[in-house]
């Protein structure tokens, strides 16, 4: 095929899909930039074929109605600076958890699925790679729930 690889890519229930890529090097770059901003592989996976077979010359890239779904569900994993908008932990929604959670893990998570933890929503736990980072943030998790911080 004149332009295009085929990429095998190995998914967490081990089987192996086959994408056909327009732009391997776009595709590398989209899937490691968002999973290294905590995006979920699965969904990393899927944005970044979707952009790597854009095409310029089509109306909405040539994406799909579900496509350009996948996309927005991706896009906010690469928007920074979500706490940029407060001058204080103070003014967050939840100061208390916010600066557990700030205050364990800023220099370890991207702030995205800080805010995720934060905010009461404990399947960000899952998008935690590094088991020891993915357990410490469970048990504080667990005792911020046990203080009823989310009620």
């Amino acid at each position: 095929m004149t332009g295009h690889r085929a990429i095998a890519l190995w998914l967490s229930n081990n089987t192996q899909k086959f994408y056909q890529m327009n732009n391997e090097n776009l595709f590398t770059a989209a899937l490691n930039a968002l999973t290294n901003n905590g995006c979920p592989i699965k969904l990393a996976q899927e944005a970044a074929q979707i952009v790597a077979n854009d095409d310029p010359f089509q109306a909405d890239l040539g994406r799909t109605s579900e496509q350009q779904q996948i996309i927005r569900e991706a896009l906010p994993y690469l928007q920074t600076g979500i706490y940029d908008q407060f001058q204080t932990i103070d003014e967050t929604p939840n100061p208390f958890t916010h600066g557990q959670f700030l205050g364990n893990f800023g220099s370890e998570l991207p702030d995205e699925m800080i805010w995720k933890l934060a905010e009461g929503d404990s399947t960000a736990l899952n998008d935690i790679a590094d088991d020891a980072t993915r357990n410490k943030a469970g048990n504080i998790f667990t005792r911020l729930e046990e203080l009823g911080a989310w009620e």
